[in-house]
């Protein structure tokens, strides 16, 4: 995923602090969607991927608790971060409790803003890492049933495959050694079978 991949919306009811904020994410590279109440940003978390969510607390229409719940609960894979105006800390800590990513008290200095939304890059590269990950995990083990047939067939190639994605399992952390040898010996033993005169 690059920066342009990475969509962010901006909600605040106040023109300039909305306009201020895209400018600089664009300028950082970030793909930027704007709206002025919550009831747009809800519009717009249902017809978008939003991977960011940078909601002023207070808003017409829809506060910023309530896009929040909206994006927790129906795309939990997407940040929310709450601007929120100096003194209001405790609505905040209320909003993280919510499950809010992060939150930033207005004014804030450009530098905080740009640490946050690399944070949540970050975050949203592990999120679709991982996916990518279990997809494997699922790929192989689903494909251990195929073993069988492919031993029968005794194609070198497919099983050296299949080595080769369970020692990657292993290199990632996904299985430790002693599953991974769980899986050789199954690969083993079917590839035995295969060659062996009874199984003719």
């Amino acid at each position: 995923m690059t920066k342009e991949d990475f969509k962010i919306l901006v909600a605040d009811d106040d023109d300039i602090v909305r306009e201020v904020i895209s400018s600089i994410l664009l300028k950082e590279g970030y793909t930027v969607l704007t709206a002025q109440d919550g009831l747009e940003a809800i519009r717009i978390l249902m017809m978008q991927d939003i991977h960011l969510v940078l909601t002023d607390l207070r808003m017409p229409r829809g506060d910023g608790i309530e896009v929040l719940k909206h994006a927790v609960r129906n795309y939990p894979d997407s940040a929310v971060v709450i601007l929120t105006a100096f003194g209001s800390l405790d609505s905040a800590l209320d909003a993280l409790k919510e499950g809010a990513f992060d939150y930033l008290t207005k004014p804030f200095r450009v530098q905080e803003l740009l640490f946050v939304v690399e944070k949540a890059y970050k975050r949203a590269l592990n999120i679709e890492e991982q996916k990518e990950l279990k997809k494997q995990l699922r790929e192989t083990y689903r494909d251990l049933d195929l073993i069988n047939k492919i031993s029968k067939n005794n194609d070198p190639e497919l099983i050296l495959s299949y080595l080769e994605r369970i020692a990657k399992l292993v290199e990632l952390k996904i299985i430790n050694q002693h599953e991974a040898e769980i899986l050789k010996e199954r690969l083993v033993k079917s590839d035995a079978e295969g060659k062996s005169p009874d199984s003719r």
